[in-house]
């Protein structure tokens, strides 16, 4: 291969290294352009089946077209058709998914709510795999030395990103969660300095303007961490640091495995502060109890 690869547009470059591939690395290339989000979820095998080539075949035309293997190229794909499909197409993938998962539950325990349920298990299990425990303890590093901490998420990520932040000022005060409909948010960040941190909420599609956020945070020599769902998604080419949660097509797409890697930093961070924590927390309560916000009637 002559020329580097983009991060930005891969199914241009798939389509500019068409002349230099072999005629069974063309067909391979060929057939995940076409099938675009139908393929991305597809095996190796599945796809050299579809082909008709071998599985030998579908990794080194991934490795031609300059990705270390199938793997990679599946995920720059799967990132860049997210992000451009409408919201009707994924969730007619996603129902089609949970159709075809039924189908291999077959029998008389099979039931929807079981079939996700083991789905999320395993992507509960499968994390550790996407989200190293050194990658892990870095993240919590970066969170634990910034001075300030500017958290956004909008969209379906927002609930994420207050829940967190809600928590979080608990553990660090100098936390703010990035609000949209009061003031923009642009006006957030007017005190974002060198030594503060952006953590970033970003999965497909990427909105806009959490990825200006993080070009803003950037600019000023800010930190970013950020939890996406891909190596290769807008939002990880953006960050110092990301944690990498794949992304499942389903109509409610923050799987629990989000909420799961949210809390273990929540709680890795407390227990480096367990008195502050506490005596905060225990601050909050005389609050809570001076307002009468909590109903003691059953």
């Amino acid at each position: 291969m002559s020329e580097p690869r983009p991060q930005d547009d891969i199914v241009r470059w798939l389509r500019g290294q068409h002349d230099s591939l072999s005629p069974s690395q063309r067909k391979v290339t060929q057939f995940l352009l076409e099938g675009r989000l139908n393929v991305i979820h597809f095996t190796i095998t599945e796809i050299a089946e579809a082909v008709g080539v071998n599985a030998s075949t579908v990794v080194r035309a991934a490795q031609a077209l300059g990705f270390e293997g199938f793997p990679e190229l599946q995920s720059a794909l799967r990132s860049q058709f997210l992000s451009q499909a409408r919201i009707s197409q994924r969730m007619q993938i996603g129902s089609q998914q949970l159709i075809d998962d039924l189908s291999a539950d077959a029998g008389e325990d099979a039931h929807l709510l079981t079939t996700v349920l083991r789905d999320e298990l395993q992507t509960l299990l499968d994390l550790p795999q996407h989200v190293p425990r050194h990658r892990f303890d870095q993240a919590v590093d970066l969170l634990d030395a910034a001075e300030q901490i500017y958290i956004i998420g909008l969209g379906a990520s927002y609930p994420l990103a207050l829940n967190f932040g809600i928590v979080l000022r608990y553990i660090r005060p100098e936390t703010m969660v990035l609000t949209p409909g009061i003031d923009p948010i642009a006006a957030q960040l007017i005190s974002l300095k060198a030594g503060d941190l952006v953590f970033s909420l970003c999965f497909a599609r990427y909105t806009r303007e959490t990825l200006t956020v993080m070009d803003v945070a950037r600019d000023r020599a800010a930190t970013v961490l950020a939890v996406t769902d891909s190596h290769v998604s807008p939002a990880a080419t953006r960050a110092d640091l990301a944690l990498i949660v794949p992304f499942r097509l389903r109509m409610y797409s923050n799987t629990v495995a989000v909420f799961a890697l949210l809390d273990a930093l929540l709680g890795a961070l407390a227990l480096r502060y367990p008195e502050k924590t506490q005596a905060r927390l225990d601050r909050l309560e005389e609050l809570y109890q001076q307002f009468n916000l909590w109903s003691d009637s059953g």
